[in-house]
């Protein structure tokens, strides 16, 4: 899994298992693993927004597809699925000891 879909459903889980992109976007930025893989790039603005945020979006319709998240309805925030809660408890075995995917 990539750090980047993981960051995006550990996010999800902090903040209750249901969160808009507003939000999602706000807690991403908060941690510095994610930080970290931002480069100058992504948080160039392109269609008013960081590239980043576009990349957040992708991955976000990805995970979806692949069952790991759900939007309720259009306009509303998403939520983890069962299969994106078990494919979270399956990545912290892949971490070292300060949480980053080994």
């Amino acid at each position: 899994m990539s750090l980047w879909e993981t960051s995006i459903l550990e996010s999800i889980k902090l903040l209750g298992g249901k969160a808009g992109l507003q939000q999602i976007y706000e807690r991403l930025y908060a941690l510095p693993d994610f930080r970290q893989l931002l480069t100058d790039e992504h948080l160039r603005i392109t269609y008013g927004r960081p590239a980043w945020h576009h990349q957040v979006r992708r991955r976000i319709t990805n995970l979806r597809r692949a069952g790991e998240l759900k939007r309720i309805l259009r306009g509303q925030p998403y939520s983890l699925t069962e299969k994106g809660i078990k494919r979270i408890d399956n990545e912290k075995g892949k971490k070292d000891l300060h949480g980053r995917l080994k």
